[in-house]
């Protein structure tokens, strides 16, 4: 009896191990690439935050630079109160209660944990991350260059937006001193493509939007001093992405957000 048991035993083992070797279970590496493709898929619905003012500002340039590299990209929208008071509570009631480590405006939010302000990190970051050609990294010189006009444009852009809220409020006059700043960077552009040649660099996206704005200040006659300049402008915005962005009603600010904000005495 015993040797008759061990023999059932042993023809059902046998069984077992003949289904199983024609349908084998999914084994665990299968599993784990489905679950990295489930989690690869949530990842990417999870797209980077921009958060500023509800006006152009400092926030244009980041979008136009996204829009370029391709990313996609959601926004955090804080609104100045009206006049007199023109309060800024909409922002306060949130800023340090975003787990910032240098709370400000612009900021970045990339996923549940890193959070970045200052626009000038935020425009290397993502070029870093989505476009590392604008960093010029592969060439040390060119890379210089990218460094030195973005401090270039910088410097413009904060002497433009700091006369426009603490200036006498008259275009004209904010126009007549703005302009001649800009005549190095117009003569660079007679012969280069972009600020530092035939590359793009972020401070590109930067300039094309600061443009823009002394086009309003100056109601054109900007363009009319520096050629050069009207003409980089519609190099920028003819890029690809940028162009179907910038002409999209639905999808871009860039022609319905003011420059400034509401407190500022020069506005769109």
């Amino acid at each position: 009896m015993l040797y008759g048991s061990l023999g059932l035993i042993y023809e059902l083992y046998t069984i077992v191990v003949v289904v199983l070797m024609n349908y084998p279970l999914k084994d665990s590496s299968s599993n784990i690439a489905n679950n990295n493709e489930a989690m690869t898929s949530l990842s990417q619905t999870n797209k980077p935050i921009l958060g500023y003012w509800k006006i152009r500002g400092l926030a244009s340039s980041i979008r136009y630079q996204l829009i370029y590299s391709g990313i996609e990209f959601d926004e955090e929208v804080y609104e100045q109160g009206n006049a007199p008071e023109y309060s800024r509570d909409e922002w306060m009631k949130r800023k340090y209660k975003l787990g910032l480590e240098y709370p400000n405006l612009p900021y970045l939010k990339d996923g549940n944990e890193y959070k970045l302000t200052e626009s000038g990190a935020i425009h290397r970051y993502c070029a870093r991350k989505w476009c590392p050609e604008l960093l010029c990294y592969d060439d040390v010189e060119l890379y210089g260059k990218a460094e030195m006009v973005w401090g270039v444009v910088a410097d413009l852009k904060g002497f433009v937006t700091m006369n426009c809220y603490r200036g006498d409020g008259d275009k004209k006059s904010l126009s007549n001193v703005a302009i001649p700043r800009f005549a190095l960077v117009a003569k660079q552009l007679e012969s280069n493509k972009y600020l530092i040649g035939d590359k793009l660099c972020c401070a590109d996206f930067a300039l094309m939007e600061l443009i823009e704005m002394m086009d309003f200040i100056s109601n054109g006659e900007i363009y009319k001093i520096y050629p050069s300049l009207q003409y980089y402008r519609n190099r920028m915005f003819s890029l690809p992405k940028v162009k179907e962005y910038y002409e999209d009603e639905k999808r871009s600010n860039a022609r319905k957000l003011q420059f400034n904000n509401k407190s500022a005495k020069i506005n769109n």
